[in-house]
């Protein structure tokens, strides 16, 4: 990535000074900033890929055709053939199955095939110096600097554009908040060691909350007469309430008896139409890790095709995903009739979801605040 020319002598050189004085404030020595802050350079690819709008809309089934593969699942089983002695050390030290930390290894860097290949204190520093992430990536970077002082032998050098570096991409306030050192060599080394970075991973969940020997969740299924005007995403009721009124795992028969008081969230990220789960308190730990809902649905079915819990899941033929354009229209159309506030961003988040069931209440649809062709078509606007 190159550097944004022309800019280095302006904004960039006086927002180094105020970060300068503001690390300094809160403990990064001078020696390093002496050495560290006139290096930084400013990468344009860095602001692009951190403000672009995608052309699609991202949802479930484009989501995981690249990242819950048959590859995923073969090179997984061969991961954990190949570390099983310490997968199970770090399994029975931290109480997190083994099938979600290869999960995490395989989403975060193909199994620690590409782990980036971005300077991390460039792009730590364009992130921290453009305003629209400026506080969290300024924690980031005065973290980051602190590693360099404190731990300069496992400071990584290169990383992805957004920060996150090593094996499973953890950022520097992660890294050191909870990165241990697995094997007792004396360092935390999140690049070369494994044992390290499953240890660390594995700390990470159990700190924020991992319950073991709880599933994350399962795919479901509804009855055909369910009424499903009473069935709303995001509903939360016990495993066994929702037995009641009929949904049931799709690939068991039943749900086992020590998921019924359990808590569950039904999900539905495609809508009544698409794939239905029924997510537990392990799948929040996991949003924990990364607030992306379909990220963590991911992760908790790939877990359960490493385990032989489920199968892979399978893409539709005629599947086509929405443009980011189509949601722009359909927006302005909510707003239009009073049930969307807010700026047309073209994106499928808690308000957009919001006005669709309000518009899907008022008019007699399905209420699973998902923008399928039938929504586009009583709002007359186009999904294409």
């Amino acid at each position: 990535m190159t550097a944004i020319p022309g800019m280095a002598d302006t904004e960039f050189e006086a927002w180094k000074k105020e970060f300068y004085q503001e690390a300094l404030e809160k403990g990064v020595s001078r020696a390093v900033l002496d050495e560290k802050v006139p290096q930084m350079q400013l990468l344009d690819r860095v602001i692009h890929l951190d403000t672009k709008k995608p052309e699609y809309v991202s949802n479930f089934f484009d989501y995981i055709k690249t990242r819950l593969t048959n590859y995923h699942v073969v090179k997984g089983k061969e991961m954990a053939r190949k570390y099983r002695t310490w997968l199970k050390r770090v399994e029975d030290r931290y109480g997190v199955p083994s099938v979600y930390i290869l999960a995490f290894w395989g989403l975060e860097t193909n199994y620690g095939h590409y782990m980036g290949k971005v300077n991390m204190l460039d792009s730590l520093a364009t992130l921290a110096y453009h305003p629209r992430r400026r506080q969290f990536f300024t924690n980031e970077l005065i973290a980051y600097l602190k590693m360099v002082e404190e731990e300069p032998t496992v400071a990584p050098e290169m990383g992805s554009w957004d920060g996150g570096f090593g094996n499973f991409q953890f950022m520097p306030t992660t890294f050191r908040a909870y990165a241990v050192d697995g094997d007792g060599n004396g360092r935390r080394d999140m690049i070369r060691n494994m044992p390290d970075a499953f240890s660390s991973a594995a700390n990470y969940l159990s700190q924020v909350g991992w319950k073991k020997d709880e599933p994350w969740g399962r795919e479901v299924v509804f009855p055909e007469n369910i009424d499903r005007k009473d069935v709303h995403q995001n509903d939360v009721r016990t495993v066994a309430e929702w037995r009641e009124i009929g949904i049931r795992p799709k690939h068991i028969i039943d749900f086992p008896l020590p998921e019924h008081e359990l808590k569950a969230q039904l999900r539905m990220p495609m809508g009544m139409s698409g794939p239905l789960f029924l997510t537990y308190p392990n799948f929040n730990v996991i949003l924990r890790w990364n607030r992306h809902e379909l990220y963590a649905l991911t992760i908790g079915l790939l877990a359960d095709v490493l385990s032989n819990r489920a199968p892979l899941v399978t893409i539709p033929e005629d599947f086509k995903p929405i443009k980011t354009d189509a949601v722009i229209e359909m927006q302005k159309k909510l707003a239009e009739k009073g049930f969307y506030e807010g700026t047309p961003d073209g994106r499928i988040g808690p308000k957009t979801r919001h006005a669709i069931r309000r518009y899907q209440i008022e008019n007699n649809l399905f209420t699973d605040g998902y923008p399928s062709s039938s929504l586009f078509e009583n709002l007359g606007c186009c999904s294409e």
